[in-house]
């Protein structure tokens, strides 16, 4: 199996919801968008993204919750403990977007980009060399 097929799981942070995906993957980033950084409690989300045909839960996906935002992002997240583990795209309905940081398999690659820089919080310096783009990537 070659690295773009490699097969991944995940969970919550309960363990009641397991899904797992299979590449190959695409854009893979650091998300600065206010409805990333509300729903994650956190400065920044990084999400993985993946044809919706090659993700599938394995256990719980009765204990998945939704949320569409105002922009049209629907995210997913575990009933029971509130792990956020995924974001639809309202213009992009055949991927999904998965959250790395419930990856229970690891990720041998690296984010290729930080996103939606014009809602970053103003208390983070990044550092780490990747593109920043203030909206959509080219």
């Amino acid at each position: 199996m070659s690295r773009t097929e490699e097969v991944h799981e995940g969970s919550c942070c309960c363990g009641r919801v397991v899904y797992t995906m299979q590449g190959p993957y695409g854009t893979f980033s650091h998300c600065h968008c206010t409805d990333c950084r509300k729903s994650h409690g956190a400065a920044f989300a990084t999400y993985i993204g993946v044809a919706g045909a090659r993700f599938r839960f394995l256990k719980g996906e009765s204990e998945v919750g939704s949320h569409t935002t105002e922009s049209g992002t629907r995210r997913t997240f575990c009933r029971h403990c509130g792990s956020t583990l995924t974001g639809t795209v309202a213009g992009e309905p055949d991927n999904i977007y998965v959250a790395t940081g419930t990856l229970d398999t690891p990720l041998n690659r690296k984010p290729e980009y930080h996103i939606f820089l014009r809602s970053k919080v103003p208390w983070i310096e990044i550092q780490d060399g990747l593109p920043q783009h203030q909206k959509f990537a080219d």
